[in-house]
């Protein structure tokens, strides 16, 4: 017998997610909230009007399933240059992507923006943690980028992240899952100024996609042709 999981529906979503808060981040719309909330006419002018054009940058994605092509592509519709992480080789490039690495401090070292769907399995557990992101780093040949989690939380633990952005490996943090979730009270990130703090709601998809896959998968069942999104127990 064989399991099959829903999966080909949350590419969307994560990517229009990703790029409006990359949006959100170069545009300050937090810091214009902030002055609404004070009554202040642009007060927050300085950063309002320090941002940079989305052609002007790179976004490094790391993990290249369907989730990663999504946010891949959306990225090359507003002009970014995009640097796809993949643990194996890629023989040709898929649309959106305009280079393929298996090195990772390549990919940390190249992204003004670096962005995580790793899934956790017993090689990306942790692959963050440590100082690995002092790659980003200035120091470390890298553009100190935000760092932008979308897939598993631990793939860093929390120590780690705010060593990597006390110490400017990283110049903020946008994440959307957590090592624990949900994410304890006590945790420090939630007071911190560089870091966006969201409960895992990036891939939310809609009811009317459940049984778009669940047929599919049926009608492929009722051929004798291959299932997709068959469970790999290995993982």
């Amino acid at each position: 017998w064989k399991v099959t999981r829903f999966a080909g529906c949350f590419g969307p979503p994560i990517a229009e997610w990703c790029l409006a808060r990359i949006i959100e981040h170069e545009r300050s719309f937090v810091a214009t909230a902030r002055d609404q909330g004070r009554k202040s006419w642009a007060g927050s002018r300085e950063q309002v009007t320090n941002y940079r054009y989305l052609s002007s940058l790179t976004l490094s994605v790391l993990g290249c399933g369907d989730i990663g092509m999504n946010i891949a592509k959306i990225a090359k519709a507003f002009g970014m240059k995009t640097v796809g992480y993949a643990r194996t080789p890629r023989q040709a490039l898929d649309v959106g992507v305009d280079e393929y690495t298996t090195d990772l401090a390549h990919a940390l070292q190249a992204g003004d923006y670096i962005v995580s769907v790793l899934p956790s399995t017993p090689e990306t557990r942790r692959l963050l943690s440590d100082n690995a992101l002092y790659a980003s780093s200035k120091a470390g040949g890298g553009k100190c980028g935000v760092f932008i989690n979308v897939g598993r939380g631990d793939v860093i633990d929390e120590d780690s992240l705010i060593n990597a952005l006390d110490n400017r490996f990283i110049s903020a943090a946008i994440l959307d899952v957590f090592d624990t979730e949900p994410l304890p009270e006590e945790s420090k990130l939630w007071d911190r100024h560089d870091v966006i703090v969201s409960p895992h709601v990036s891939g939310l998809t809609q009811a009317s996609d459940v049984p778009k896959v669940f047929f599919s998968n049926y009608e492929r069942y009722m051929n004798g042709e291959d299932l997709q999104y068959i469970v790999d127990w290995d993982k």
